[in-house]
């Protein structure tokens, strides 16, 4: 059976119409889990919690990554940040693995499958609550700095406010008892 010529050619157009698009939506990046920054231009990764909160799930674009350095901009902000690797904060992580870890192409909506109404607004508001899984904690505050927290599997995570103060987040049976946030 032979195929008319104009059915074929519509059929490769159909077929490269739908890669592209395929390949537009699988280009689309966002943030894995809240960060907070003061100053856009120097944010580090051991996600200080002060400042303003870059929301999980923000659409980036333009993103540049080098040895130490992630830079991007928020599709909704229109701001560019720029993010510094701690080595000395993230033991056994190199730069690239926290970059893969901290951009996602998953958006909020599939970031989030899975939690409660009161888990989705702690995240929403930066919050740690008690009875959050472990997964909202990640998607709320972020993993907690390696030197401080050799795995998430452990039942105690320590974050950092700032460069001085710290706080401990204890767990049992994957679900938060208590929060110093």
């Amino acid at each position: 059976m032979r195929i008319p010529p104009t059915l074929s050619v519509a059929a490769v157009l159909v077929l490269v119409l739908a890669w592209g698009e395929a390949a537009s939506a699988a280009d689309r990046l966002f943030t894995a889990y809240n960060t907070w920054f003061e100053h856009p231009e120097r944010v580090y990764s051991t996600n200080y919690q002060k400042g303003n909160l870059l929301p999980a799930g923000s659409e980036v674009k333009d993103v540049s990554r080098s040895s130490r350095r992630l830079e991007f901009t928020d599709v909704k902000l229109n701001i560019k940040f720029s993010y510094e690797f701690v080595g000395r904060h993230h033991p056994g992580v190199t730069a690239e693995q926290w970059m893969d870890r901290f951009l996602t192409t998953r958006d909020f909506a599939a970031l989030s499958k899975g939690l409660t109404a009161s888990e989705m607004k702690a995240v929403k508001d930066g919050r740690i609550r008690v009875g959050m899984s472990k997964k909202a904690v990640i998607l709320s505050a972020g993993y907690p700095p390696e030197t401080a927290t050799a795995s998430t599997r452990l039942d105690t995570w320590k974050y950092w406010r700032d460069r001085f103060r710290n706080y401990l987040v204890k767990f049992e049976d994957g679900k938060v008892v208590s929060s110093e946030q």
